[in-house]
C-alpha cells in the first residue's frame, strides 16, 4: 500500500469531491416559462394596463366607500 501521509490524501479527497462537482457547475435548474412570465416585472405591469384598456377601471363598491 502507497504513503502518502497527510498533504497526498487531502489532495486526493480535493481531487475527488471536485471531480464531483465539476458536471453540476455549469447546469443551472430549468425555469419554465410561467416563472419567467410571472417575475417579469416590466412584462406584468404592461399586461396590467392592457387588461385594464379592455375592462376599464375597477369600479369601488359601496363598502368601501365612505369613512372607514
Amino acid at each position: 500500500m502507497l504513503k502518502f501521509g497527510l498533504p497526498g490524501w487531502a489532495y486526493l479527497v480535493a481531487v475527488a469531491v471536485l471531480s464531483l462537482a465539476h458536471p453540476l457547475a455549469g447546469q443551472e435548474t430549468p425555469v419554465s416559462t410561467c416563472v419567467q412570465c410571472h417575475t417579469d416585472v416590466k412584462k406584468l405591469i404592461r399586461l396590467s394596463w392592457e387588461v385594464e384598456k379592455v375592462r376599464g377601471k375597477p369600479q369601488l363598491s359601496a363598502e368601501n366607500e365612505g369613512e372607514g
